[in-house]
């Protein structure tokens, strides 16, 4: 009886070995996999902030012209302190937006608020970079404007891609270029009575000696701010940027870089 009794016992030690040492092994494989998962989180953070630390950005804007030439010198001073180079790709304003939203480059250059709502992958920079106004710029001295529906009854030209014309226009008659210079022969050919464009990016091309007789109407049709906007994968530099355009505008930085390139007839610094 004592026999049967001891090699009872051994049984039951026998599998409160094997179930300990299961156990133990379960641990064992769940420590790996938190570990494993922590390493993995180290690196998807290392990475995003790779991202943050790049050495260049691609922005997408406008074709070249006084507005967009100006935005890229108030930009590239910004990421300037940030230790980025800023290249910058000149492209029909429809197209420049299509590149940035779908991540073909790293941001737009500029645009009105609230374009984020329908290119969605874009992520407004919260710091306006210069108010503009809107101008009518004409050959006729009988137009009158007072705001963006007495342009009712005109042919309207403007850049394709300029979304607050293009929203504040709808069912107007309206021709489009890709480019300043085609816009304003649209004007000088008589193809449209009026072109709409920022009085900084017409102010260039109504010279007497490029386009006799274009004249701008006053007042303006409209006033509003325009952004800097980056592609989501690029969200880690919105603070710093936003800091760096912050006191950038308090410092007055931004209002001497517009002075300037007015003087230089926007030719890049």
């Amino acid at each position: 009886m004592r026999t049967i009794k001891g090699k009872g016992m051994n049984s039951i030690q026998k599998l409160i070995i094997s179930v300990l040492l299961l156990l133990i092994a379960m641990l064992n494989a769940t420590s790996n996999a938190v570990a494993e998962d922590t390493t993995n989180h180290a690196l998807k953070l290392k990475c995003s902030l790779a991202k943050c630390q790049k050495d260049k950005v691609i922005l997408s804007t406008f074709k070249k012209y006084p507005l967009s030439l100006t935005v890229s010198e108030i930009l590239k001073s910004a990421y300037n302190k940030l230790g980025i180079a800023v290249e910058i790709h000149y492209l029909p304003g429809k197209r420049a937006l299509l590149y940035s939203n779908s991540g073909h480059s790293d941001g737009e250059l500029f645009r009105i608020a609230g374009i984020e709502k329908t290119f969605r992958n874009l992520i407004r920079i919260p710091v306006a970079l210069i108010e503009l106004e809107t101008i009518a710029y004409t050959r006729r001295n009988d137009i009158v404007i007072d705001g963006w529906s007495s342009l009712q009854p005109y042919k309207i030209g403007y850049l394709r891609g300029f979304k607050k014309a293009e929203s504040m226009t709808q069912g107007m008659d309206v021709q489009l270029a890709d480019q300043m210079s085609s816009l304003f022969k649209l004007l000088v050919n008589g193809s449209v009575d009026l072109i709409v464009e920022s009085r900084i990016g017409g102010a260039y091309l109504i010279d007497p000696q490029i386009h006799l007789g274009v004249r701008p109407i006053e007042p303006p049709i409209d006033r509003f701010e325009i952004y800097h906007y980056l592609h989501k994968s690029n969200e880690l530099l919105k603070p710093r940027l936003t800091k760096a355009l912050q006191k950038m505008k308090s410092s007055g930085d931004v209002k001497k870089i517009v002075n300037d390139m007015i003087e230089r007839d926007f030719k890049p610094l």
